[in-house]
C-alpha cells in the first residue's frame, strides 16, 4: 500500500520527481565523467610513450654526470648525443615570462630529426656550415602552458646556460609531440653549440634493439610511462576533490527540496492515513521511499549519461585517445554508495516536516508552499563557489609581492657583473637609485632542514615593520652585525627583535661551516615569494629553491659570511627605484623596458649574461593571473552545480503553483492577466534565490577563510589573509540569478498558461 501510495504521489508530482531525479544524475554523472576521464587519460599513457619514441626500443640518459661503466652497459648505441640544459629568455610582447624559467634540452643537430613521431613540418633544417647560429626545435619548445609564446621562424632567441648565454635564429619547426622527459627538443648546427662549449653536459644513448639494465629506460617504463598521463586533464583533476564533495551537495540539495515539497504535496492523504491508523513511522517510510526511487533512477541515468557523454569525447579525437574509453569503476562504485546515503540522508534533513503530518490535517489540509528547501538548496552552491573563491583570493594574497618592495630587481644571470662594471649604471635616466642585490643562502642548522635567503644592499626598503622600526634597524644594520628577518623567519623560528640569529656559515656547497650568531633588530611583515622566485633570487650556488624567507644585512656582514674569495664574487643582482615623475610618466610597463635597456646599453650587453628586468608590478599582476588560473578549474565546479540547482525551482513553482491555485482563481475574476500571475510566481522564484544567496554569502566567506587558512599552515609562518574578491563575487551572484530566472520566468509562464487552459 505505502509503495502504491507513494507511485501514485510521483504520477501526480512529476516535476518534483524529475528535478529530484535529473539534479542527481547530474551529481553522479559529473563526478563519474570526470574520474573516468582522468582513467582514460592515464590509459592511452603507455601507447603515446611508445608513439612518441618511436623507433628508439630502449635508451640510457648519462644524467649529467660522468659514468665509467657507460661502454660495457651500451657498446651497441644506434645514437649518442651530447646534451645542454638551457634555459630560453623570451619575453613575448616585450615582458620577461613570469614563472619558472622556460627550459631546453639543447644536442647538436644531426642529419635529420632522430624522432619519427616529430618530423620537419616548418622551415628547413640547420646548416652545419653557416657561421650564424641556428636551431630547430619542436613547436611546444617555445610554448608555456600550452599558449603561442609568438616566436616566428628567421626570429633569434637568446638561451642562457649556467656560464653564458648564446643567441640563435630558429630555422625550423618539429612537430608538436611529446617527447619523453630527457629526450632533446631543440638541435643546434656547431656555431650555435659550440658557443656553449663550457656547460655541464649529459649525453643520452638510443637504441633501435630492446635490452635491458640499470638505468636503462623503454617506452614502457613507469617514469616514461608518468610523463604522458593526464596531461590534459592535470588542471581539472585537482579539482576532483571539489567536484565529488560538490555532487553530494548538490544532489542532498535537490533531494531535500524534493522531499520538503513531496510531504506538503501529499499532506492530504498521509493526514487521512493518520487518521485510519497510520503510524509517524509509515509517513518517514513514504518519505524514504520516494527518496531510494529518486536516487536510484538518477543514479542510473547519471551512470549512464556519463559513459555515453565519454564516449563520444573519446570518439571525437581518435588521434589523443588511440586505446578508446576507460571507466573508473572504483568510483561508480563509490559514486553508487554514496547517492544511497545521501538519499538517506536527505530523509533526516525532512524528518521535522514529515512527522508534523497530524490525522486532523485531513479535515482543514490546504497546499502550502514550502521556499525552504529551495532556499537552502541555493545557499548551498552559493556558498561552495563563495568559498573557492574567497579561498583562492586570501590564499594568493600572501604571494602578492608587498607595495614596499623596490620597484624591480634586475637578474644579470649567469655569470653576474663586477662591483666595477656596476658604477657605470649609477646615472641613469629615470632611476631614483639602483644598488647590488647581493644574495646568499645559509642553513639554520647543521642537518640543513632549514634556510634564510640573506640580501644585502645599500639601502633597506621601508617594509611594514611589526617588531622595530625603520630608522633604528636601518642603522643597526649600517653599524654592526645587526639584520632583519622575515615575519614567516619569526614565525617558523620563534624569533624575535633581541634575539640571536643563528647560520652555519659557509656559502659553498661541501665546505665546513660554523655556526654564527647575528643579533636582531627588527622584525618586518613582507610578502617576498614572487618577487625572490621571479627575480631568480633563490637557488643561487648551488642552495635549493625553497627557503624559509630573507634576511636582510649589510654588505659587510654578507661578505663575513661568504666563504667564496672575494674574488669569485659577481653582482647577479640589482635593485632599482624609479624616480616618481619616470614612473607616472611611462608606467610599470614601459618604465622597465626603457631601463633595461639603458642597463644594457652601459655594461655594453655582453655575452656572459642576459640583463632581465623583473617588475615588481608586474609580478604582482602576473601572481595574481597565475592565482586565477590555478582556481579557475576549481571555481567553476560549484558555479556549474549551481545551475544545475536551479533545475530546482521548476518544483518549487509547481507546487507554489498548486498552493495559490484558488488565489489565482480569484484574481483572474478580478482582471489579472496571465502576465500579472507569471509575474507573482517568477517573483517568489527570485526571492528565494536571492534569500538563498543571502545565507551562502557569509557561510561560503567563512569556509573560504577557514580552508585557506589549512592550506596556508603548509608553509610554516605564512601569513593567513581574508580576501573576499568582490568583483567576482558579485558577477557570480549575477550569474546565480540569471540560472534562477532562466529557469523560474518559462516555467512560470507555463503554469498560469495552463491554469486559463483548464478554466
Amino acid at each position: 500500500m505505502m509503495f502504491g501510495l507513494v507511485l501514485s504521489g510521483l504520477r501526480r508530482g512529476k516535476a518534483r520527481f524529475m528535478c529530484a531525479a535529473l539534479g542527481m544524475a547530474a551529481a553522479v554523472g559529473a563526478v563519474v565523467f570526470v574520474f573516468s576521464l582522468a582513467a582514460t587519460n592515464s590509459a592511452q599513457a603507455p601507447t603515446l610513450a611508445k608513439r612518441a619514441a618511436k623507433p628508439w626500443s630502449a635508451w640510457y640518459i648519462d644524467g649529467w654526470m660522468p659514468n665509467a661503466s657507460l661502454k660495457q652497459k651500451l657498446p651497441d648505441a644506434d645514437l649518442k648525443m651530447d646534451l645542454v640544459r638551457l634555459s630560453i629568455d623570451l619575453r613575448p610582447g616585450g615582458k620577461v615570462l613570469q614563472g619558472p624559467p622556460m627550459m631546453s634540452i639543447m644536442a647538436p643537430a644531426p642529419e635529420r630529426s632522430p624522432y619519427e613521431a616529430a618530423p620537419l613540418v616548418e622551415g628547413r633544417w640547420v646548416d652545419e656550415s653557416a657561421a650564424e647560429p641556428e636551431f630547430v626545435c619542436t613547436a611546444n619548445t617555445l610554448k608555456r602552458f600550452g599558449r603561442d609564446m609568438g616566436v616566428q621562424i628567421g626570429d633569434t632567441v637568446k638561451f642562457v646556460g649556467r656560464k653564458g648565454t648564446v643567441s640563435a635564429r630558429l630555422v625550423g619547426l618539429l612537430s608538436e609531440v611529446k617527447l619523453p622527459r630527457g629526450f632533446p627538443d631543440t638541435f643546434a648546427n656547431a656555431a650555435a653549440f659550440g658557443a656553449i662549449s663550457g656547460e655541464r653536459r649529459g649525453t643520452i644513448y638510443m637504441l633501435r634493439e630492446r635490452i635491458d639494465g640499470e638505468g636503462i629506460l623503454t617506452p614502457e617504463s613507469e617514469t616514461v610511462v608518468a610523463v604522458f598521463q593526464n596531461d590534459e586533464q592535470r588542471r581539472m583533476d585537482y579539482a576532483r576533490p571539489l567536484m565529488l564533495v560538490a555532487s553530494i551537495l548538490t544532489a542532498l540539495a535537490l533531494l531535500v527540496n524534493s522531499l520538503l515539497l513531496s510531504v506538503e504535496d501529499n499532506r492530504g492523504s498521509l493526514a487521512i492515513l493518520r487518521t485510519i491508523g497510520l503510524s509517524r513511522g509509515g509517513v518517514v517510510l513514504f518519505v524514504l521511499i520516494e527518496s531510494l526511487i529518486s536516487a536510484a533512477v538518477g543514479l542510473v541515468v547519471g551512470i549512464l549519461g556519463a559513459m555515453g557523454a565519454l564516449w563520444l569525447y573519446v570518439a571525437a579525437d581518435v588521434a589523443a585517445f588511440p586505446v578508446g574509453m576507460a571507466i573508473d569503476w572504483r568510483t561508480t562504485f563509490i559514486a553508487a554508495v554514496l547517492s544511497l546515503a545521501v538519499s538517506l540522508l536527505a530523509v533526516l534533513f525532512a524528518l521535522r516536516t514529515a512527522l508534523s503530518v497530524r490525522p486532523m490535517d485531513s479535515s482543514s489540509f490546504v497546499p502550502r508552499s514550502h521556499r525552504r528547501g529551495m532556499a537552502i538548496a541555493f545557499a548551498f552552491g552559493f556558498a561552495a563557489f563563495v568559498a573557492v573563491e574567497v579561498w583562492g583570493a586570501s590564499l594568493m594574497r600572501g604571494f602578492v609581492p608587498s607595495p614596499e618592495w623596490p620597484d624591480a630587481i634586475i637578474s644579470l644571470l649567469p655569470s653576474g657583473a663586477s662591483s666595477f662594471d656596476i658604477e657605470k649604471l649609477r646615472n641613469l635616466d629615470g632611476v631614483k637609485r639602483i644598488s647590488e642585490l647581493y644574495p646568499l643562502q645559509l642553513m639554520f642548522s647543521q642537518e640543513g632542514k632549514a634556510n634564510a635567503l640573506f640580501l644585502a644592499a645599500e639601502w633597506l626598503p621601508d617594509f611594514k615593520f611589526v617588531e622595530g622600526t625603520h630608522d633604528e634597524c636601518a642603522k643597526a644594520i649600517a653599524a654592526g652585525d645587526a639584520c632583519v628577518i622575515s615575519l614567516m623567519i619569526s614565525n617558523a623560528q620563534g624569533l624575535h627583535k633581541g634575539d640571536m640569529l643563528k647560520v652555519m656559515a659557509s656559502g659553498v656547497p661541501g665546505a665546513s661551516a660554523t655556526e654564527v650568531s647575528l643579533p636582531i633588530a627588527g622584525v618586518v611583515d613582507v610578502n617576498w615569494h614572487m618577487v625572490t622566485s621571479r627575480g631568480l633570487v633563490r637557488g643561487m650556488n648551488g642552495a635549493p629553491v625553497m627557503t624559509d624567507g630573507p634576511v636582510f644585512v649589510s654588505f659587510d656582514t654578507l661578505e663575513s659570511l661568504d666563504a667564496r674569495p672575494s674574488a669569485m664574487v659577481r653582482m647577479t643582482h640589482l635593485w632599482v627605484d624609479y624616480k616618481p615623475d619616470f614612473l607616472e610618466r611611462h608606467g610599470a610597463f614601459k618604465a622597465g623596458r626603457i631601463i633595461e635597456e639603458a642597463v644594457k646599453d652601459a655594461l655594453g650587453d655582453p655575452a656572459g649574461f642576459t640583463v632581465r628586468l623583473h617588475a615588481r608590478d608586474e609580478i604582482a599582476e602576473g601572481t595574481l593571473a597565475h592565482g586565477t588560473d590555478l582556481i579557475g578549474q576549481a571555481a567553476r565546479v560549484p558555479f556549474v552545480f549551481l545551475a544545475i540547482l536551479a533545475i530546482g525551482f521548476v518544483a518549487m513553482l509547481v507546487a507554489e503553483a498548486a498552493a495559490l491555485r484558488r488565489e489565482h482563481a480569484v484574481l483572474r475574476a478580478i482582471g489579472a492577466t496571465k502576465a500579472h500571475l507569471a509575474w507573482l510566481l517568477a517573483l517568489g522564484a527570485v526571492k528565494t534565490a536571492l534569500t538563498g544567496m543571502a545565507i551562502g554569502l557569509p557561510t561560503g566567506a567563512f569556509f573560504g577563510w577557514l580552508t585557506a587558512g589549512c592550506t596556508a599552515s603548509i608553509w610554516s609562518g605564512m601569513p593567513h589573509y581574508f580576501i573576499v574578491p568582490w568583483r567576482i563575487v558579485a558577477e557570480g551572484a549575477f550569474g546565480a540569478l540569471i540560472f534562477a530566472v532562466l529557469v523560474s520566468v518559462p516555467t512560470a509562464i507555463a503554469l498560469v498558461s495552463g491554469e486559463i487552459r483548464r478554466k
